[in-house]
C-alpha cells in the first residue's frame, strides 16, 4: 500500500502469520536515487536483506501508525541494496529454481521442469529436473553454483535454463555426470565448474 503521507513510498506490513501483534510496517522507496522505478524483485530482495539488518530494538522504538503497528523507514537500506546488491543464499536458490518453474515463453511448454531442489552447501544447490515426456521416470539432478569465485552470492545462474536443453539434446551433459548416488534422481550433472570456471 502507499503511504498517504509520503509520495513515492510504499508501505509493506509483515507479520509472523500467527499473531497480528507481530506486525511491522516497512516504508520502502519506489524509485532509486536516480529516479528509476525499482523492480518488484529488487524491492523484495532489498527488503529481505534489510530485515536481516534491523534489530528488535529499532523496531520496538519505531513510531507507530494509527493501528499501533511500528513503522520502520527502510529507504536507506533499500537504496543501499539497489546501489550495491548483497544477495543472500535464499535469493540465489530462488532465482535458480524460478528459472525452471515457468516456461521461457508463456505459449511454449517447458523443456525442463523443476521437480525439487536441495541446498548442498553454502555455495551449491542441486535442482531436480525432468521433461514433459519423462512420465514416471526419476528426474535428473543438476548442481549449480550459488556463489562466484570470490565467494559472493550470485543470482545469475539462470543462463543454465537456456543451455541445459541443448546440452541434453547433444549429449554434452554426459561429460559432466558425477559419480554419486542420489536417491532422488537417476543421474547427477555438475555444472558448477562449467558455469563459474572453477
Amino acid at each position: 500500500m502507499n503511504d498517504p503521507e509520503r509520495r513515492g513510498v510504499g508501505r509493506i506490513v509483515l507479520w509472523d502469520g500467527q499473531q497480528l501483534d507481530t506486525s511491522v510496517a516497512f516504508d520502502v522507496p519506489l524509485t532509486d536515487t536516480h529516479g528509476a522505478i525499482i523492480s518488484a524483485g529488487d524491492l523484495e530482495a532489498a527488503l529481505r536483506s534489510a530485515l536481516a539488518d534491523f534489530s528488535r530494538g529499532e523496531i520496538e522504538e519505531a513510531p507507530r501508525d494509527a493501528f499501533g503497528i511500528p513503522v520502520v523507514d527502510a529507504s536507506a537500506a533499500v537504496h543501499g541494496f539497489v546501489d550495491h546488491p548483497r544477495f543472500h543464499l535464499s535469493d540465489a536458490l530462488r532465482a535458480a529454481a524460478a528459472a525452471f518453474s515457468v516456461p521461457a515463453e508463456p505459449d511454449e511448454p517447458a523443456e525442463l521442469r523443476l521437480r525439487g531442489f536441495l541446498l548442498l552447501d553454502h555455495g551449491t544447490c542441486r535442482l531436480y529436473l525432468d521433461t514433459p515426456t519423462s512420465q514416471d521416470a526419476p528426474p535428473i539432478g543438476v548442481d549449480l553454483p550459488l556463489r562466484d569465485e570470490d565467494g559472493s552470492v550470485v543470482v545469475g545462474v539462470t543462463g543454465a535454463q537456456a543451455v541445459l536443453p541443448v546440452l541434453l539434446e547433444t549429449g554434452e551433459l554426459e561429460r559432466m555426470r558425477k559419480d554419486v548416488h542420489d536417491p532422488y534422481c537417476h543421474a547427477v550433472y555438475d555444472l558448477v565448474a562449467w558455469l563459474t570456471g572453477r
